[in-house]
């Protein structure tokens, strides 16, 4: 294989910093616990989340009111503020276990605790070593079921420093990449694909021009999507209710639709935590879900005439 030269380099989409933390505000519907205690609300004790947790908690104090309010995950402060309740989606958690502590102080300095242990799934590694030389990808795993909007991880390592990386589906360049000094690995999303199934190929160069290579073999689904510019949204499954990290009373209604498909919806299927818990035979679905308490995973799928598969992943907390 012929190493490209650098001058017709493309970069058809930024490369993914996903060891960044990032906090989105959401509202909150976590109930006040009796005086003098701290509750979590969300995520659940022992529960796995999909991708992003949905931290809320509030604080009552015994009397006076909270001036400080911290959120730790992993003993790394994350979050705070001076209020007695917290609402956020806290970005950059890796997948596995992790502890969460909420601390809360009111103004005559009482401490008000409270802690659990949760974990997480679906995010892509943060890192990806090679053992040897070699370019390995982390992920996705040969046979994964992943969103049309490819992402990966992958590590390479070279005999000598790796100059360049590139990155194909099927036979199509989709990504281009000049690795920085002692540079091993790289994070990526955005990649484009129709749904079905493909071959994800990541090669590498060397400084001395020597070629390494690996891939895997992937399915996409259609993941629902309306780009910022233009009118038209892309296929997927569009919910009405509950959105991600919603605080439910069970039952509790699932409503969903598969749109702009182009081709018949045959089923759609609605899991909790992996296990099927409702069906319906057409592109809509609005049924009554019963859960027990906690944070679940929420899964939809749907398939139409032509073998395409459609997936919607959310997290929703049972009270």
């Amino acid at each position: 294989m012929k190493f490209p030269s650098l001058p017709s380099l493309k970069i058809s989409f930024a490369v993914v910093a996903l060891a960044f933390c990032v906090s989105l505000q959401a509202s909150a519907a976590c109930p006040e616990p009796a005086s003098g205690t701290l509750a979590i609300c969300q995520p659940s004790a022992n529960s796995i989340i999909n991708q992003v947790p949905h931290i809320e908690a509030v604080a009552n104090p015994t009397s006076g009111s909270i001036t400080t309010l911290k959120v730790y995950i992993d003993s790394k402060l994350v979050y705070q503020n001076g209020g007695p309740e917290v609402s956020l989606f806290e970005g950059g958690v890796a997948n596995g276990a992790h502890h969460l502590v909420v601390n809360a102080w009111d103004d005559f300095g009482r401490l008000y605790q409270a802690s659990e242990n949760f974990s997480v799934t679906g995010n892509l590694p943060f890192s990806c070593p090679v053992t040897g030389v070699g370019v390995r990808i982390c992920a996705p795993t040969t046979g994964s079921v992943i969103s049309q909007n490819i992402a990966f991880t992958a590590g390479f390592k070279g005999n000598t420093a790796i100059k360049f990386v590139r990155a194909y589906v099927d036979s199509t360049d989709v990504f281009d990449f000049a690795p920085a000094a002692g540079q091993d690995h790289v994070i990526a999303g955005g990649i484009s694909s129709s749904p079905g199934n493909h071959t994800l190929t990541v090669v590498a160069w060397d400084t001395n021009n020597t070629v390494y290579k690996s891939s895997v073999g992937i399915k996409t689904y259609y993941e629902a999507d309306c780009p910022p510019k233009g009118s038209t949204c892309n296929p997927g499954i569009y919910q009405t209710t509950p959105n991600d990290g919603d605080d439910v009373q069970s039952p509790f209604r699932v409503d969903a639709s598969v749109q702009n498909n182009t081709a018949s919806i045959t089923a759609m299927k609605v899991y909790i935590n992996g296990v099927q818990v409702g069906a319906s035979s057409g592109p809509t679905f609005d049924q009554q879900i019963s859960a027990g308490k906690g944070t679940h995973i929420l899964v939809i799928q749907a398939w139409d005439t032509a073998g395409k598969l459609y997936r919607l992943t959310e997290n929703v907390n049972v009270q």
